[in-house]
């Protein structure tokens, strides 16, 4: 086991833990230094907004910290029922399922709706938690290359002999930062009649007018849509939307919600808070979108080419050694981008992976620019 530990550090491939000291906005105490943050998923600031803090603390008090057992014992409290109505609301679904964390809910759809029976077609960069939940389901699995949908309909065409199939997506791509074909993948679902998953986890809170994801305007469309807590939301914990039927099936047949103790109700109650923002402060939108476009201008400017418009902007590098050196110089100015590389990436595609917030300031801004300046001379 120590030889292979030696292997990946020659390689690049080594992965330490840093311990941070949380401060304010997007900012951290690392080795007693200030750092800056662009490399979270808290997109809207939320996980420190006052009100959300405040929801927590008061759920706190009332309901304590653990919930104290799985969701089919005593573990589902008002707030988890209040909660998923609120998010079935919010995405115009029938009904929402919350699970203890966005893997958990993606592993638990999947194993809960395919059996050995039947076929489950992915697209190759859709995020681990899905090949999980596929290989855990024991359906047959077919992955085709990245938004190739020519090739996914050719594999869906030798696939009739099967009791069902179910097409499964990111809507967003966490590591390269593209969107999916959502019309290509509804056009497949409906000409195939074929069950439609996708994982709108980076989506959510983010896209759309309303803040209702990648999908929004399109859920009706859509059998199961997947989403996190821990995102936009700012909080922790994972859902699944979708109609009455699907989420019972979830309910009696996904073993990550009837063996996992439940959310503790604090969190659920930050949720809720943060949900409400969601809907109700689309300015936390606007200055994200603003951050975003101004940082992938400066990207551009300095020589990366960013295809696509979103929180996620992947800074290619390839080989694994030098986006971990270019890693650590930028954390030597206070700046932590941390370096991506195999098996999160494939081999030869290390990146720094950058993301915005709507936290990040003007100053953070400018001093992220500075830093990318001096290491991309």
């Amino acid at each position: 086991m120590i030889e292979e530990l030696e292997a990946l550090q020659a390689k690049g491939l080594y992965r330490r833990l840093r311990t941070l000291s949380k401060g304010r906005g997007a900012r951290a105490v690392w080795e007693g230094k200030e750092i800056l943050l662009f490399c979270g998923n808290d997109y809207l600031g939320l996980s420190q907004h006052p009100r959300v803090v405040e929801a927590a603390e008061k759920a706190l008090r009332t309901h304590g910290v653990g919930a104290g057992a799985a969701r089919l014992i005593s573990g589902t409290s008002e707030l988890h029922t209040e909660l998923e109505k609120a998010l079935a609301s919010f995405k115009e679904k029938e009904r929402a399922l919350v699970f203890g964390a966005g893997y958990l809910a993606n592993v638990g759809v999947l194993s809960a709706l395919a059996g050995e029976k039947d076929l489950i077609l992915m697209d190759k960069l859709s995020h681990a938690s899905l090949i999980d939940g596929a290989r855990i389901s024991q359906a047959a699995l077919r992955v085709f290359p990245h938004k190739n949908y020519e090739q996914c309909e050719r594999i869906l065409k030798k696939g009739a002999g099967f009791r069902r199939r179910i097409l499964v997506s990111d809507t967003l791509f966490s590591m390269d930062g593209d969107l999916a074909d959502l019309t290509e993948l509804i056009r497949l679902k409906k000409k195939y009649d074929c069950l439609l998953v996708l994982d709108d986890a980076h989506g959510i809170g983010v896209f759309g007018r309303g803040g209702r994801g990648v999908t929004e305007g399109r859920e009706a469309e859509i059998d199961v849509i997947v989403g996190t807590l821990s995102k936009a939301f700012g909080v922790f914990g994972g859902f699944a939307v979708s109609s009455h039927t699907l989420v019972e099936r979830m309910i009696h047949f996904s073993r990550s919600f009837i063996f996992a103790t439940a959310s503790p109700p604090l969190l659920l109650a930050a949720s809720l808070e943060a949900l409400h923002l969601i809907q109700e402060a689309p300015g936390l939108r606007e200055r994200l979108w603003q951050n975003v476009d101004r940082v992938k201008a400066f990207l551009t400017q300095i020589g990366f080419a960013l295809e696509t418009r979103s929180p996620i902007l992947p800074l290619l590098i390839g080989e694994e050694k030098e986006a971990v050196e270019v890693s650590e110089a930028l954390l030597e100015q206070g700046i932590f981008i941390p370096a991506i590389r195999y098996p999160s990436v494939p081999k030869g595609k290390a990146r720094l992976r950058l993301t915005v917030s709507a936290a990040h300031t003007e100053e953070d801004l400018e001093r992220l620019f500075s830093g990318l300046s001096g290491v991309f001379k």
